[in-house]
This record gives C-alpha cells, structure tokens and sequence, in this order.
C-alpha cells in the first residue's frame, strides 16, 4: 500500500508540474523509465501499467500552452535534430520494406517515443540547474535499483539476475549493464565536481553501487567500457577538493569488490584463439554477419531490428545456426542493416556531436563552471555506452539518450550565456 501511495502521488505530482513546468515532465519521465516502479514494486501495483504516458500527455499540454517556447538553439543542436529526424524518416523507409515486419514494428512502436522526448528536452531544459536536476533524478532512481540488487546479491551470495532477465523491458544482464553503464559515469562526475562531503559519499557510494551490480551481472563488454571511461573520468576530474585521495580510495574498494571471479571473467575478454569461450568467438562472427549484411544492403538495410532473421544463413553466419534468428549484440551494425549507412550516420552524429563538444569545452581546472560536471559526465557517459554496445545493442534504452539530450542542451546554454556577454558563438 505505501509503494502503490508513493508511487501514484509521485505520479500525479509530475503530471500536475509539468502542466506549467514541461521540463519537471522530462526529467519524471526519465526518472520513472529507469526507476521502473512497474518492477520493483510489482507485488504492489497494476501489472502494465504506462506511468509515461500520462507523463508525456502532461508535457505535450505544457509545451503547447506554453506556446510552444524553447530555449534559443546552437547550430550543433540543429544539425543534431535534423540529423535525428533524418534517423527516424530513414527508419521509415527502410520499415515498409522490412523482411521481419513483427521485430519492425516492436522497434519502430519505441523509438519515435524516446527520439520525441529527446527532441523535447533539447528544447526545454535551458539553465544548469535544470540539467543538474535531470542527472541527480536519473542518479537516484538508478542508484535504488543497483542497490536492490547488490542487496540481493550480498543475502543470497547469488546474483540471479546474470542468468535471468531484469526490469519490466526484461532487460537481460548484457542489456541492463548498458542501461547502467552511462549513469554510471553521471554518478562519478556529479561526485567529483560536489564541494558537500555528504552529497560528494552519496554519488560516489551510488557509482561503487551501479559498479559492482555491472560486475554481479557479468557483462563483460560493459565492464570493459566502465573501466575505460572510468579511467578517462579520472585523468580528466577537477584536481581539487582532495579528488586524486577519493578516486584512489573509490580504485581500491572497486578492486576489492571485484573479486578473484569477476577478475576471471573480465580477463577472458581478452584471450586469444583456442582459449575463448562460445560468447566471445560468436561475438567476432555476429560482427562479420553484420559487415556482410549491410555491404549487401548498405543504401536502406533490410528494415530496423530485422537482420536478425539473416544472421543465421551460411552466407552470413560462418557454418550457418540452426535457430529462426539471432540478434547482431552490436550497436553499429544492429543500426547500418537497419536502415542503411545514410541513416547508420545521421544516427552516430546524435552522438558524436554532444560528446566532442563537452570535451573540447571541458575545462577541468575551472571550479567555476556550474556545467562542468555535465560536459564531463557527457562525454565519458557517451564513450562508454558506445564501448559497451560493441557487445550488446542499447539503441532502445533510454539512458544513452539523456547524456545525448545534456549535450545538446550545454551548446544551447553556452550560446545563450555568450551572447548575454556580447560574445557571440
């Protein structure tokens, strides 16, 4: 009964906030989607319910009684909304010609939603608090599933969900490290630039949380991407409010929680030849599928999420698989015989955009920069789920999109604040 008065009252409140405030709107509705109230209080509340969509009714109503205002647009963010909606009419096209129309529809059902409400926040989420909000909201509602989960972990000595889907999306353990992955890295930039002992332990002890649940859940692309970005987040981190002690005593107790097994498992990452299991050699021939299937289809691809029926074929597959389809567990490809290379493009450039210019106007001795934790979790946020969807295709996860949103809005932001000092961008 609690979790059912929480979780509605929450809910109503959004809605109610976002009537006047579309921005509270795109910050709930990322909070819910990684709070997944449908999961984690199953017992308590309806089976399907859809909190996100009275969430984007109220932030549609709020936009339009607004007048449809927006905060002013860097020329980075309108190239990058052409190139989304590019993205999408290439998702169009190659949708009505796809060879799987089931798996099409199911993609195409989920990404205008999320390409919708990433256009919306680009537009709305205009001052630093507002994009502060945004990180600590997807922190925390992250940060309570990590938490369930390592608590799990710690009474059973079992984490079942390495074996087991998580999440009402039924998010296997590959898929949710890479929802976990990007907020990891918010979590340990938002620690790093706080200046409060007790808010600096609580994102940082978040971070050490969404860590050790990525290792219990033994992914090990994504702990390769996490250590990679991680490493890239320290030598970039402000050096000042004692940060080289808190990331060496954070280095110290991550290797502690890692253990002999997880050590194991990350390490056969990189073995070579006859010493890699099935996993990792079918990895390098649903690579080589993927590279086939979208030179033979390089202009539209065979219609999103539909190359899966083809994986299988001899010609595709080294030896063939006997099983109807496969998915291609990598980003890049999973996108380039989708919808071709003109939309495999447009769709990278949502990326690279935000995370070159959050790195080139990274400045990590400037204390004074109420965005730097932005740019910085930004940039390592977006080079991690890139690494980690080398393994494992995070294109429906939302995650990925609220770092993508953050950059655009840090362009915005900065063209508004030079202007105000007469320094046009």
């Amino acid at each position: 009964m609690i979790a059912l008065i929480f979780v509605f009252s929450l809910l109503a409140a959004v809605c109610a906030v976002s009537i006047t405030k579309p921005h509270v709107g795109i910050i709930g509705f990322y909070g819910f989607v990684l709070l997944d109230p449908t999961w984690n209080w199953r017992w308590a509340l309806p089976e399907g319910f859809q909190y996100q969509k009275f969430i984007f009714a109220s932030i549609i109503i709020g936009f339009f009684l607004s007048g449809f205002r927006t905060q002013q647009l860097s020329n980075l963010s309108k190239h990058g909304i052409l190139a989304g909606t590019l993205f999408y009419l290439a998702c169009r096209l190659s949708a009505a010609s796809s060879i799987a129309p089931e798996a099409t529809e199911f993609f195409m059902g989920v990404i205008w939603k999320e390409l919708l409400v990433l256009l919306l926040a680009i537009l709305v989420l205009d001052s630093p608090g507002k994009l502060k909000a945004l990180l600590v909201v997807v922190v925390l509602a992250q940060g309570y599933n990590a938490l369930q989960i390592n608590l799990e972990y710690f009474q059973t000595a079992f984490s079942r969900y390495a074996y087991r889907p998580w999440g009402s999306s039924g998010a296997d353990n590959n898929g949710y490290s890479i929802i976990t992955t990007p907020v990891l890295l918010i979590s340990i930039s938002l620690g790093l630039f706080e200046r409060r002992i007790w808010t600096r332990c609580l994102f940082l002890g978040i971070g050490l949380l969404q860590a050790h649940q990525i290792m219990l859940m033994q992914s090990r692309g994504c702990m390769l991407a996490s250590v990679l970005a991680i490493a890239i987040c320290i030598f970039y981190m402000p050096r000042r409010n004692g940060n080289v002690k808190w990331a060496a005593v954070a280095v110290f107790l991550g290797a502690m929680l890692a253990g002999p097994s997880v050590v194991e498992e990350f390490s056969s990452s990189f073995a070579e030849g006859d010493q890699r299991d099935s996993s990792a050699d079918s990895r390098l021939h649903l690579w080589r599928a993927g590279w086939k299937i979208t030179m033979d289809h390089p202009v539209s691809g065979v219609g999103p999420n539909a190359a899966r029926v083809l994986v299988p074929l001899p010609q595709y597959y080294e030896g063939g698989l006997n099983q109807p389809s496969k998915a291609l567990h990598n980003l890049f490809f999973d996108v380039s015989t989708g919808v071709g290379l003109p939309g495999f493009f447009c769709y990278f450039f949502l990326f690279c955009g935000p995370l070159w210019y959050s790195y080139k106007t990274y400045e990590k001795r400037n204390a004074e920069d109420d965005l730097g934790p932005v740019r910085l979790a930004t940039f390592t946020g977006i080079i991690a789920y890139l690494v980690a969807s080398m393994f494992s295709s995070g294109i429906l996860f939302e995650s990925c999109y609220i770092l993508i949103a953050s950059g655009y809005c840090v362009t915005n932001i900065d063209l508004t604040s030079a202007k105000s000092h007469g320094n046009p961008l």
